[in-house]
């Protein structure tokens, strides 16, 4: 997850690192764990398809210097793009068969490549295509805030799973992990981990996906 532009990389790559143990730990049991019941976790909205509402979980902050804060505007500005990723990169696929035009925009420079490119099977499901109508579950979103050494706020991370069925059987259990930076005023995703697996009569698939500086494999 690297932080914005600075000088030097190693006090960013050290956020990234000590930032993502939790979200690494996550990821590694979602995969082996998503077939488990969904009476195991509390979904925090049941939507169907007039759209899935994330709302807003616990939020943490750590530092690498005085403390550091996450803002009201910066919590809401996180969830929006958040919310935007939803909408343009799973439920328009599920609903409508294509990703929304805007998918693209949450990502900076350094990741849209990979999100537009070699992960988009993992990190949409533009593959899936409609399988409406669609029913989804969200957990509230989680915030993770890094701030470096003079305790200004440089990464915000937002976790949070979703879960979906729709026609055909088709049932899809997501994990997602988007790393926020300020890129000239605008909180864009700077790194990203997502893992998924789907099910239907026929067989059950699972992938893992992730990009960004410093990501840990």
């Amino acid at each position: 997850m690297p932080s914005p532009r600075t000088p030097s990389k190693k006090p960013r790559t050290a956020l990234i690192v000590g930032g993502s143990i939790v979200a690494i730990a996550i990821l590694a049991l979602v995969i082996a764990k998503l077939v488990m019941s969904d009476d195991d976790t509390k979904p925090a909205k049941v939507e169907n398809s007039a759209g899935l509402t994330l709302e807003l979980g616990d939020v943490e902050v750590q530092s690498a210097g005085p403390p550091a804060t996450i803002s009201t505007a910066v919590k809401q500005s996180v969830l929006d793009a958040s919310q935007a990723y939803v909408d343009g990169a799973v439920m328009s696929p599920l609903e409508d068969g294509k990703l929304d035009a805007d998918y693209e925009k949450v990502f900076d420079a350094a990741v849209r490549k990979s999100a537009t490119g070699r992960d988009q099977a993992t990190v949409t499901e533009v593959r899936t295509g409609s399988v409406k109508p669609v029913k989804a579950t969200a957990t509230k979103v989680r915030l993770d805030g890094m701030g470096d050494q003079t305790g200004k706020l440089v990464l915000v991370a937002a976790t949070f799973g979703v879960d979906l069925s729709g026609k055909g059987g088709v049932k899809i259990k997501r994990l997602t992990e988007l790393t926020f930076a300020n890129e000239q005023g605008k909180w864009v995703v700077t790194a990203y981990r997502v893992g998924v697996q789907r099910s239907t009569s026929a067989r059950t698939t699972s992938a893992v996906a992730h990009a960004g500086t410093g990501v840990v494999s």
